[in-house]
């Protein structure tokens, strides 16, 4: 179960939204994430919506479908979703499916 669903508005009056997510998102915990990314969608001004998922530990096929619900949005808007710093097991569910090549997705700097 997810410990938080955060959202904020990073980089005002660029465009810019981020959506950071912690903790596991499945059935019980995916209508909290897709209403923050609903509102995050609509916000005026939101050309891009970052989608954090460094906190994310599990991600199921209605956090996935949440995800395509929020990346539909933004497209109808002219605007973009990226989702940055997926943990290996979020990338792994993205790659089965085929969604790595869907969304834009920003890795995790490598450690040096």
């Amino acid at each position: 179960m997810a410990r938080d669903v955060r959202f904020q508005e990073c980089l005002p009056h660029t465009g810019v939204t981020v959506v950071s997510v912690e903790g596991e998102i499945d059935l019980a915990t995916v209508p909290g994430l897709r209403a923050r990314l609903a509102a995050a969608a609509r916000e005026e001004g939101c050309e891009c919506l970052v989608v954090d998922l460094a906190g994310v530990g599990f991600l199921d096929a209605s956090g996935v479908g949440a995800l395509v619900a929020a990346q539909r949005a933004m497209n109808a808007r002219g605007g973009r979703l990226v989702l940055a710093r997926p943990r290996p097991v979020v990338s792994r569910v993205l790659g089965i499916l085929g969604l790595d090549r869907v969304f834009e997705i920003v890795p995790a700097p490598a450690a040096r």
